[in-house]
């Protein structure tokens, strides 16, 4: 299968044993953020120290698409609760509630990131026009000619942030190539100098030119 442009969910990957359950319904009870077109800084803050977190020291520039990736993951096993979720993610249920609540829809990131690597935030338009050839690999060569310097490109989620505004739940997607990639849930805490910190991280899917077909 070839696209012009990049999958939400790459096309051969593996969901490893996790199972990520997306409340659809609506939801009651007071809200910390709304799902408005614009990211808080809180936010920014979250994305910034996950992405710092993960950051190689051979990494010269980051790239991130300039677009959150909504809800792509959607796994929900029918035998799991939100709550078994919860203690298996280890993070709380209303994050978990929050960041189905608040992934909805995409939304447009602005330069608010506070990395420790230089990044570049992918525009729409830019990468539409990188990735609109019907070979994929001649698309990841428009890229790379384009980005010498970085290794691929970070797709982030909005993070649910719970109740109290000191836990956090993110998606993150790191594509490398046309069978190159991988995704994970982020879990971050306030630590006691009120600085946001990864605690655990699970591998929801991951793809590599050797997977079988």
């Amino acid at each position: 299968m070839r696209s012009r442009r990049l999958p939400a969910l790459p096309y051969r990957c593996r969901t490893l044993a996790l199972a990520l359950l997306l409340i659809a319904c609506a939801l009651g009870g007071p809200r910390a953020f709304a799902a408005g077109a614009r990211l808080y800084d809180i936010e920014y803050a979250i994305i910034s120290a996950a992405l710092n977190h993960g950051i190689g020291g051979e990494v010269q520039r980051i790239v991130i698409d300039g677009r959150t990736t909504g809800l792509v993951v959607n796994i929900s096993p029918p035998d799991t609760t939100r709550e078994d979720l919860a203690k298996e993610l280890g993070t709380t249920a209303y994050a978990i509630d929050e960041w189905a609540r608040i992934n909805r829809a995409r939304h447009t990131l602005q330069t608010g990131f506070a990395t420790t690597t230089p990044y570049t935030l992918l525009d729409p338009a830019h990468r539409d026009e990188l990735f609109k050839d019907d070979d994929p690999e001649i698309n990841w060569t428009h890229f790379r000619a384009a980005f010498p310097d970085a290794n691929g490109i970070v797709r982030v989620s909005r993070p649910g942030i719970d109740d109290a505004a000191r836990v956090a739940l993110l998606y993150l997607e790191f594509q490398c190539g046309h069978e190159c990639g991988s995704g994970r849930l982020i879990n971050l805490a306030l630590d006691a100098t009120e600085s946001w910190q990864v605690t655990s991280g699970s591998l929801v899917w991951i793809m590599s030119p050797e997977d079988p077909e």
